[in-house]
């Protein structure tokens, strides 16, 4: 994700990218399958897993740029934030109901079908992109050195101080918050002597907040106040991360995980809907991949986190998180405080 983002990135901005983001969903959905096959025959070894995760791991750094540049080409700049929202919305959707289903399947059955159910639900995010009509005018790409447009767009966010400050804000909930997945089975299991049902049933119930919020976001004629929300959901994020650290029984973790979802997805929302309005059409595609970077740098906040965690309990680990979203948000208020005038 680190590397091929910001190649993802260069070709939504040079290729079509409908016909790139159905080439990425075919490779996504050969990863879900060849991983389904090797576990049901009973023949997988750990540099299978570690293969899968690359190539999911490229294939998802492609298939955000491309699928998050498409989204200006197909709705007016007054409604980018609905739409942010309403993707979110599905996503959250399929969060609701995928880690509970895909658990009680690897209880029930075995961990290869889990990965029948992925690559057939892939499957049909290829038919349904299939169905996307993009306006003709929007399918003129640049031409030219590709190293050189990459740069570009490096150069492009450093001269703008508020994408930048956009860029770097989103360190916070995208990178270091996010990755408290990474703790989840080791407060599930040291603090509640459970395993991955309950991991499920968490993760899942993560998305009622999620799913709240892109409705509330979705619902609203006007949002002029992306600057604050961002803040704002940045600071509640990094809240409820240390409120984890603070949890003394399994029925505080709900609503802490409820406003961790919804506080991501008002985020996400925000971030990226004020980026694609200030962003060009030209090099849409490579500021996203900066933003991808973000994403990307998630499991490297998650290694040492668990670091933290292993050393003084997964209390640590939750405390490095919420204070290092903190930390990101208030540096970002420094430089560009013009950020809650969004």
């Amino acid at each position: 994700m680190l590397i091929l983002g910001l190649i993802g990135g260069v070709a939504a901005d040079r290729f079509s990218r409908k016909k790139l983001l159905m080439i990425i969903q075919t490779w996504t959905f050969l990863m879900h399958a060849i991983m389904a096959a090797v576990l049901l025959l009973n023949v997988v070894e750990l540099w299978h897993v570690y293969a899968i995760a690359f190539g999911l791991g490229a294939g998802m750094a492609m298939n955000q740029p491309v699928r998050t540049s498409i989204i200006p080409n197909l709705v007016e700049k007054k409604d980018m934030i609905n739409a942010m929202s309403l993707n979110s919305i599905a996503i959250n959707s399929t969060r609701l109901v995928g880690p509970s289903a895909i658990s009680a399947l690897i209880i029930a059955t075995d961990i290869g079908w889990a990965y029948v159910w992925s690559a057939f639900a892939v499957f049909v995010v290829i038919w349904t992109t299939s169905k996307i009509g993009i306006p003709a005018a929007s399918k003129s790409r640049p031409r030219g050195n590709p190293f050189t447009q990459l740069i570009e767009g490096f150069v492009y966010i450093g001269r703008h101080r508020e994408i930048l400050a956009l860029v770097v804000l989103a360190l916070g909930p995208l990178a270091i918050g996010f990755s408290h997945q990474a703790l989840l089975p080791q407060l599930v299991e040291e603090k509640f002597n459970s395993g991955v049902g309950l991991m499920g049933l968490i993760m899942g119930t993560g998305a009622v907040g999620g799913l709240s919020a892109g409705l509330f976001i979705a619902s609203r004629r006007d949002v002029g106040y992306k600057g604050k929300l961002m803040l704002f959901s940045t600071a509640s994020y990094g809240l409820s991360l240390l409120g984890f650290a603070g949890a003394f029984a399994l029925w505080t973790v709900f609503p802490l995980i409820i406003w961790l979802g919804a506080s991501q997805t008002l985020f996400r929302a925000g971030n990226s809907a004020t980026l694609m309005e200030v962003a060009p059409d030209r090099l849409r595609g490579r500021i996203m991949s900066a933003t991808l970077l973000d994403t990307a740098l998630s499991p490297a906040a998650g290694f040492v986190a668990g670091l933290f965690a292993d050393a003084w309990g997964v209390e640590a680990g939750y405390m490095f998180l919420g204070g290092g979203c903190l930390l990101v948000m208030f540096v970002v208020m420094a430089f560009y405080p013009k950020i809650k005038d969004l």
